[in-house]
């Protein structure tokens, strides 16, 4: 989910590259403007300069040292520049451009007309490139939550010049945290503020956190580990020694910010949550917001990049749900459960301790060893059917423990352009129950290999695209990407001798065809929480937990969960038309790089890159009939 995510475009020769490389021949109005949109963007959010590994001069100067400002101010800026971005697009004249680039400005109109219009809300949380959220604060990705990942993860630390700058980032933390705070202040004001259960959740986790001492925050053992990886590399004996007693100052410095200025601010930020606590009420829906349904319509647009409508969407999962049940039916009897509904047959299943690891450390230690052993067979048979491979290494990892309790089962965070962070898998390993033998292959086929990994790394590997496109990220491509590749996993035989991970495919298939009914229920049609919880117990027979934090997870994002069967539907359909079409030239590792190797896109430009590939893929098939 997220956390996520970024990725990358079209494959356009053109500007400053993540290495900061520069383009040897002049650069058309329109290339000038990607390079200044993406300079812009990049010197406006240092955290994503540092996701990405960019250079400081395509992140429009110094970013080591720096967190977004996340103020009311901040934020009221980037809704007019996102406004005035689309207007600079369009001001370009279309006709005048042609090949990739052409391309590129429709994927590019598509994003900035949706953050434009998503910029129109005055409430919530928004950015140029992440979209839209209702709440502020919530239990998810509330800046808390995000930022001690953030660090850990993004921020190096390979000498005194980059501890300093942790430092000062550090300092940054409860300015951060404090400027939601206020902006959370102020969207109660106007009547926005989250339902009371997810108040209390997010209060609950800033509790976690003040219960933890100082010394033991992720700030500090984070900083600790790097600075003593620091002093481990040196060879020098009394070299090292210097190190470690800086490096013990270092820490001291950082212990008091944490307790003097990062703790304060969570205490500030649980009291505003415990005062305002009172004046919530339970409606789970954005529809219950000002401008509701307007909101949830401009919503959907950026997690879908289609003008479905709600009732539409909620048609297609209601069929999609239907037509599942009846393959899951034939499973579930080949297992021996064939009485009562389809949800109750797989809750038993679920509830069977034969397919849940051990809750001990042995059991976690089993769980990822087998999530290695999958993942690295698929790799070893990758280049059966994709053309090309991720450069950059993948790595999986579980949850870090701070952020399980809001985390969802499991995500992919993306490699630095840079190389110098991998691919990661991570999984969330705080109650194994959550986590079973039934549904773990197919997540990571979904997360891992072919799945995230694959769409995102081999778009951020596409050195020539403009830096701009290779930043966007569109929910429905990526998502429906994972999704198919949970299919093409069960196509290609993976679950061959394993009637119970297929089982897990179907449900996994289920769980997000509900995803559709559930969302759209939620923020079109009035349902409860209880309600949408209810639905999914009935349909998954998944876990109660898995599915709270689920359908928590949907009415804090609205829209996100309907990208990914739609955009599964749209990749298969693709699929389809280009088998039918080209007959006995069809090439499946073809048709994967073509929708991989031109980075993220709307589904509407994605169709057009298929329908681009197809006459081509013709033409490269004639000519090896030739060859041989």
């Amino acid at each position: 989910m997220g956390r996520i995510g970024s990725a990358a475009l079209l494959a356009l020769a053109l500007i400053v590259g993540a290495c900061g490389q520069r383009q040897a021949q002049p650069l058309t109005a329109f290339e000038g403007r990607l390079n200044d949109w993406s300079r812009e963007i990049l010197a406006d959010s240092p955290e994503l300069a540092s996701q990405s590994g960019v250079s400081e001069d395509a992140a429009g100067g110094a970013y080591a040292a720096r967190l977004d400002d996340r103020s009311a101010i901040a934020i009221e800026a980037r809704r007019s520049a996102a406004l005035r971005r689309l207007a600079e697009l369009r001001a370009i004249d279309r006709a005048s451009i042609s090949g990739a680039a052409a391309r590129t400005y429709s994927i590019l109109e598509t994003q900035f007309s949706n953050t434009a219009a998503a910029g129109a809300f005055p409430y919530g949380d928004f950015s140029a490139l992440a979209g839209m959220r209702p709440y502020v604060l919530n239990q998810m990705d509330s800046a808390f939550l995000t930022l001690p990942s953030f660090l850990d993860e993004r921020h190096a630390i390979a000498n005194t010049a980059d501890a300093e700058n942790y430092l000062t980032r550090l300092r940054a933390v409860a300015v951060a945290i404090d400027q939601e705070t206020e902006r959370a202040r102020l969207d109660a004001a106007q009547g926005v503020r989250p339902p009371g259960f997810i108040m209390d959740a997010t209060f609950n986790a800033l509790q976690g956190v003040l219960q933890v001492a100082p010394m033991s925050q992720p700030y500090i053992t984070s900083f600790r580990r790097k600075l003593d990886a620091l002093a481990a590399a040196e060879q020098d004996v009394n070299r090292r020694a210097e190190i470690e007693r800086a490096n013990l100052a270092l820490l001291a410095r950082a212990e008091i910010i944490v307790r003097d200025n990062i703790i304060p601010a969570h205490q500030r930020a649980a009291q505003f949550i415990r005062t305002d606590r009172g004046n919530a009420n339970d409606n789970a829906g954005v529809s219950n917001l000002p401008q509701g349904a307007e909101y949830y319509a401009a919503a959907l647009r950026i997690e879908t990049t289609t003008d479905l409508t709600p009732a539409e969407i909620h048609r297609i999962g209601l069929d999609r749900v239907t037509a599942l049940n009846r393959e899951l039916d034939i499973a579930l009897r080949r297992v021996g459960l064939t009485e009562g509904p389809i949800g109750q047959r797989l809750g038993q299943m679920t509830a069977d301790p034969r397919y849940r690891y051990a809750d001990t450390d042995e059991g976690r230690a089993e769980l990822m060893a087998d999530v290695q052993r999958r993942v690295s067979r698929f790799m070893e048979r990758a280049p059966q059917w994709f053309g090309r491979l991720p450069q950059a290494p993948l790595e999986v990892r579980r949850v870090p423990l701070f952020a399980e309790e809001g985390s969802p089962g499991a995500y992919y965070s993306p490699p630095s352009l840079d190389g110098r962070t991998p691919g990661i898998y991570y999984i969330n390993l705080r109650n194994l129950g959550e986590m079973t033998r039934i549904d773990l292959p197919t997540q990571d086929f979904h997360e891992a290999a072919p799945g995230h990994h694959f769409q995102i790394a081999l778009a951020q590997e596409l050195t020539d695209a403009p830096l701009l496109t290779r930043l966007i990220t569109f929910n429905a491509y990526s998502e429906g990407w994972g999704l198919y590749a949970e299919e093409l996993a069960d196509e290609l035989g993976f679950h061959e001798g394993d009637p119970v991970g297929r089982i897990g495919y179907l449900r996994w298939q289920l769980w997000r065809a509900a995803r559709l009914v559930v969302d759209t229920g939620l923020h079109s049609q009035n349902w409860t929480r209880q309600q949408a919880i209810d639905y999914l117990i009935a349909t998954t027979g998944d876990a109660p937990g898995v599915i709270v934090t689920e359908v928590d997870r949907y009415i804090v994002w609205p829209g996100q969960a309907c990208g990914y069967e739609l955009g599964r539907r749209e990749i298969a359909r693709l699929r389809e038309m280009a088998r039918n079409e080209l007959g006995p030239d069809f090439d499946l590792r073809g048709f994967h790089d073509a929708v991989l190797l031109n980075g993220e896109a709307p589904l509407s430009v994605l169709d057009d890159i298929v329908r681009d590939w197809i006459p081509q893929q013709r033409l490269d098939a004639e000519r090896e009939r030739r060859r041989r």
